[in-house]
């Protein structure tokens, strides 16, 4: 069978290779250039979301937590973590959060996806990136939400949003709670200690 023609443009990144689930292997190998990005260590970064549960999913979530002084410097993290990914055939889904620290984060998570007593708060994302589109198709348009996406540097846009929203509301009300908690990623984590392998 022929292979189908494939595009995928996240903001300034873009890729013609269709990315693998999660896997461990790939994602060691994407965190030893991951550190070496200037400015990551200005930083902490959070994995969390179904990548670590046992359910299938295509990306691996990070959420960044820290003070942002140079929107170039975390724009360019943003970007080169993404298409690090492509390049191991991983989709990373990376944004900056205004969370005031880890604990901040942990307590949100543990509160609202651990236990279920629905807690929303109201955070900055910054992506790098107001559409994605896929194959010819506008996947995501920054234009079509409530509360649109401003731009803020070059690739860079901020957004205000509701957490949980209302589709994780959902699945907590139906009981689909989490049984991770988000994890630091650091130089010395192994991914195959988090994520399953088939």
């Amino acid at each position: 069978m022929k292979a189908k023609k494939f595009e995928y443009i996240k903001g300034p990144t873009k890729t013609t290779t269709p990315w693998f689930r999660p896997d461990p292997e790939f994602l060691n190998l994407w965190k030893e250039e991951f550190f070496k990005i200037k400015g990551v260590e200005k930083y902490k970064f959070w994995l969390y979301g179904g990548s670590m549960e046992d359910w299938l999913t295509w990306d691996i979530d990070i959420v960044v937590i820290g003070s942002c002084y140079d929107f170039e410097e975390l724009q360019n993290i943003l970007i080169s973590s993404t298409q690090l990914g492509f390049k191991y055939r991983q989709l990373i889904d990376i944004n900056w959060v205004d969370y005031k620290s880890s604990q901040e984060l942990l307590d949100y998570w543990h509160t609202n996806y651990i236990l279920g007593n629905i807690k929303t708060i109201n955070k900055t994302v910054v992506s790098m990136y107001k559409n994605i589109m896929k194959n010819g198709e506008v996947v995501v348009d920054g234009r079509q939400t409530k509360k649109p996406s401003r731009r803020i540097h070059t690739s860079l846009w901020a957004r205000k949003q509701i957490s949980p929203g209302p589709k994780q509301v959902g699945r907590i009300k139906k009981g689909a709670l989490y049984k991770c908690t988000p994890v630091l990623l650091t130089a010395e984590l192994d991914f195959k200690d988090i994520i399953d392998w088939p």
